[in-house]
């Protein structure tokens, strides 16, 4: 049996994708990544430099580059404290809510012509189609067309990565497949430009199918202009049935939940994108009681708070926010997440540490940020908080600068600094990476301690297997942007099942035997920027098939809580076994660490 399954998921990533903008090219640094995130568990992510180890966490961190996006997926973080939303109704948010609900009772009146106006976009489309292509033919030549356009992409980038003295004859070669492509581009163009001319023509020269189309189209825009101007009830209600006047009223609550803690002068422009959402949703008759419809439509704007109570008595409403990470806009939700509830440790605690400010100030400031408390207050928090991370006298070192501090201490502060707003997700990016290896035990150590003592979820960020043995519970292995292995400890160490799994487990230097040369994986990773075609690891891996250059594996689940992307799970793959030389290494890598430590 699964053991997470009697665990709470806090954090779920949901066919994730992340795409940078890099000076007009595209790259793709997260691929299509599903992965949950238990509370109070130990999580590790490991993979090579590049794997998009980083950029993942930083996805539900709220830390992208500018020039970053997530075009595809959901990230919904579980937080009853932060999902739950209060809101007053009076003053500006009664002017909100009356606003709200005189917007949606007009617009409910389209409803009344939506399936008319419906008929009237199909037979819009249909003409159109008669005069050019049909869907079908459509989507045949833009598949065909992004088909060559995409080759072309994955040439030129190619061609820049080229040396052309070096590489003279691949180089020449290159070009010549450029063009080929864009040939191939352009005759595909002519072809669907020389179909919708003459398509055109041949529906022109048919009059009485002309004028039959105009005819129908004609008696439906006026079927619909008499059901939008038939008589209606005067005042406010503007003629609705009273599921229409109720649900309209439920949405205004939802709107003034969701809107509500921003300034004005952006209330008033979400006021705007909300209207013009609302009259189109109504204006083509979609289900406004279908939670989806709603978050889609309110997902424009901000995410949208679900109206759960109104305490007559106080005046105030309770709602429930789902929270999707992803579609998070404005710094001021991002301020409600990152640092009260997932906060990040980094790999040198010097960059993270203004040198002109002291330790217990810089600790201070997140707290007075983040936590609604008096100054005396914050330096009691500050004072606790840097002894819980073992700094001796914390009162005495207060007011020190980092300078003071050995790399050890500076990052006992950074996890410090952390750690003060009690987050529910500590993500730690290489925390020992810049440490000697008897600090890197004690720290581990610590976090450890500190996550057994305050129950927080860690996220460890790391290419070091020797940390993941040593601290952690769940592993998930990253390449080319991918989970390509995910599964507990024991399962990751005791029976991998992915060639490059395998391969970074030979890697490990407590392998290596005296007068042997250390393992290291052949060929580099491969470019994010290109499309990848079958498995992204195949071409440095000595098990692949024929089938891994072509098609990308499935997921396939080993067990309850294994999970690996390979094909050589498949009953039709040749049965192939690990390297003996990676058996027992959760012991012999614990080993290690025991004797750092002691």
């Amino acid at each position: 049996m699964n053991e997470n399954q009697d665990k709470r998921v806090l954090l779920s990533l949901k066919n994730v994708t992340v795409k940078f903008n890099v000076r007009g090219r595209i790259l793709t640094a997260i691929r299509n990544v599903s992965l949950d995130v238990y509370e109070h568990e130990s999580l590790a992510i490991v993979g090579e430099s590049g794997s998009g180890k980083s950029v993942l966490t930083k996805t539900f961190a709220g830390m992208l580059d500018n020039n970053g996006f997530i075009p595809e997926g959901t990230i919904i973080f579980s937080d009853d404290e932060l999902s739950k939303t209060d809101a007053e109704l009076s003053g500006s948010n009664r002017k909100t809510f009356d606003w709200a609900l005189e917007m949606l009772n007009k617009h409910s009146a389209l409803e009344r012509g939506a399936a008319t106006f419906l008929a009237i976009r199909a037979k819009e489309q249909a003409i159109e189609h008669a005069q050019s292509m049909s869907p079908d033919e459509e989507a045949d030549f833009a598949s065909r067309i992004k088909e060559a356009d995409d080759d072309l992409v994955d040439r030129k980038n190619y061609l820049w990565t080229l040396d052309r003295k070096a590489d003279a004859a691949e180089y020449a070669k290159t070009q010549e497949a450029i063009k080929a492509f864009e040939q191939k581009k352009e005759a595909l163009e002519r072809e669907r430009d020389e179909l919708k001319r003459r398509r055109a023509a041949e529906y022109k020269a048919n009059a009485e199918r002309v004028q039959a189309d105009q005819r129908e189209l004609d008696d439906l825009r006026a079927r619909r202009d008499a059901e939008l101007t038939k008589p209606t009830v005067v005042g406010a209600d503007y003629g609705l049935t009273e599921a229409q006047l109720a649900r309209n009223k439920r949405i205004a609550y939802e709107i003034v939940l969701s809107i509500a803690r921003y300034p004005m002068k952006d209330q008033i422009r979400f006021r705007r994108k909300l209207e013009k959402n609302f009259k189109m949703a109504m204006t083509i008759g979609e289900d406004l009681n279908d939670p989806a419809i709603l978050n889609r439509i309110f997902e424009d704007v901000t995410f949208r708070v679900e109206f759960r109570s109104f305490d007559e008595a106080n005046n105030v409403l309770h709602g429930y926010a789902i929270i999707d990470c992803a579609k998070v806009k404005y710094t001021k939700d991002w301020q409600q997440i990152r640092g009260r509830r997932i906060a990040t440790v980094f790999q040198d605690p010097m960059t993270s540490l203004n040198p002109v400010i002291t330790i217990g100030k810089q600790i201070m400031t997140v707290i007075l940020k983040h936590q609604k408390c008096s100054y005396a207050e914050a330096r009691a928090r500050t004072i606790d908080i840097m002894g819980k991370v073992g700094i001796p006298e914390p009162e005495k070192r207060f007011d020190d600068y980092p300078f003071e501090y050995s790399g050890g201490m500076r990052q006992r502060i950074v996890i410090a600094i952390a750690l003060s707003c009690q987050p529910k997700i500590l993500i730690c990016d290489e925390p020992t990476t810049a440490l000697d290896v008897t600090i890197q035990a004690q720290i581990l150590r610590l976090i450890k301690s500190l996550q057994k003592e305050l129950g927080f979820t860690t996220v460890y960020i790391t290419h070091d297997l020797g940390v993941v043995a040593n601290v952690a519970e769940r592993v998930a292995v990253l390449y080319g942007g991918q989970i390509v292995e995910i599964g507990s400890v024991e399962d990751i160490f005791y029976d991998p099942k992915h060639p490059y799994t395998w391969a970074l487990l030979s890697s490990l230097p407590q392998l290596c035997e005296k007068g042997t040369d250390l393992f290291s994986i052949p060929g580099t990773p491969p470019s994010l920027y290109n499309k990848i075609v079958g498995d992204a690891f195949a071409p440095r891996s000595q098990y692949a098939m024929a089938i891994d250059l072509v098609e990308e594996p499935p997921m396939f689940q080993v067990s309850d809580s294994h999970y690996a992307k390979t094909w050589l799970l498949d009953p039709r793959a040749p049965r192939t076994e690990a390297p003996a030389n990676i058996q027992n290494l959760h012991e012999k890598i614990q080993k290690t660490y025991i004797e750092y430590e002691a």
